[in-house]
């Protein structure tokens, strides 16, 4: 990718990204986008089919992103206990991104996104576990589960509470590989 359009793609995401902080994604259009990025429309669709299509690129690399952090990330199946407490503190520390892209009416896209990216992963390694109807619901079981309950109860809370639960929904993960 050349120097151009590595600075047109920056400038649209960082564009984005402001706007996304002040509202919901349906209220952002590719005109004011491109005004705040200083790119024309043309050049906008030259890299994107629509704005939806931008937020979900930023979704999925942040997904990606923080998954890669993980300091075991194979940990899901051998120590999911471990797995779950680290996934939750590595989201915890991208915490303003993960507001800005999956707030407002996007909340369904992280644990979309999460789900497909640990599916993923674990597939590459485990092709044998594609088919296998108890680990594909126990894996959207955990992830949809673990991000209900962490919003119930974690947030607006202490960090010591905040802990509390992500570590109650860690023992929880153990408990479930354990069935």
């Amino acid at each position: 990718m050349d120097l151009r359009t590595r600075k047109t793609l920056r400038s649209l995401r960082a564009a984005f990204l402001d706007l996304r902080r002040d509202r919901p994604l349906a209220r952002i259009t590719v005109r004011e986008l491109c005004e705040r990025a200083e790119v024309s429309k043309a050049t906008f669709y030259l890299h994107y089919h629509s704005i939806i299509d931008l937020s979900t690129e930023l979704q999925e690399e942040l997904v990606r992103r923080v998954i890669d952090e993980l300091k075991v990330p194979g940990a899901l199946l051998s120590d999911p206990r471990r797995f779950a407490s680290e996934l939750f503190s590595t989201f915890i520390v991208h915490g303003d991104e993960v507001d800005t892209l999956f707030s407002r009416g996007e909340e369904h896209a992280l644990v979309e996104s999460v789900e497909r990216e640990l599916r993923g992963r674990v597939l590459a390694e485990n092709p044998q576990l594609a088919d296998d109807l108890r680990f594909n619901v126990l894996l959207t079981y955990q992830v949809y589960g673990s991000h209900a309950t962490y919003m119930r109860y974690a947030r607006g809370v202490t960090e010591k509470d905040r802990q509390l639960v992500i570590d109650a929904i860690a023992e929880a993960a153990e408990a479930m590989a354990r069935l």
